[in-house]
This record gives C-alpha cells, structure tokens and sequence, in this order.
C-alpha cells in the first residue's frame, strides 16, 4: 500500500501549497511528486534515482526540500529509462 504526504518547505516557507508530495512506496522507497508529476525516488538503500530530465527553480526547491540536492547533483543523477 502507499501513502501519500504534503510535502514541507525546508527554506522557511509555510507550505508548498500541495504542489509537492512524497509518496511513500511499498518497497520502502520514497518518490518525490512536483506538480503530480514524479521527479526523483530515494531507494531503501540511499541511492536516488531521477525519474524527470528537466530542472526549474520551483521543482528545485521542492527536491532540496526532499533530499537535500541542488541542480548539480540532480542533473548528474542517472536519468530512469
């Protein structure tokens, strides 16, 4: 089963406003949804996986806020077939 959570700023915003969610899948994983569409999972073991190959500021916020990374990092992640 999954389950599905407002995801919250960590940049001293309020709220996202339900733009951003975390999906908690029933392997453990986590996939991050901006805009309901899905840009990034954090596999069980660490590892993330980047599922969109695109970038703007707001979905940037919303994967620093979920994991931490900047553009950088993210468009080096490997892209999902």
């Amino acid at each position: 089963m999954t389950n599905i959570v407002e995801l919250l700023p960590t940049n001293g915003r309020k709220s996202f406003y339900g733009r951003a969610k975390i999906l908690f899948n029933a392997d453990g994983s986590r996939t991050l949804l901006s805009y309901g569409t899905k840009i990034l999972t954090i596999h069980t073991d660490g590892s993330m996986e980047r599922l969109w190959g695109g970038w703007t500021a707001t979905t940037g916020r919303h994967i620093a806020s979920f994991c931490g990374i900047g553009k950088k990092e993210f468009l080096a992640l490997d892209l999902a077939a």
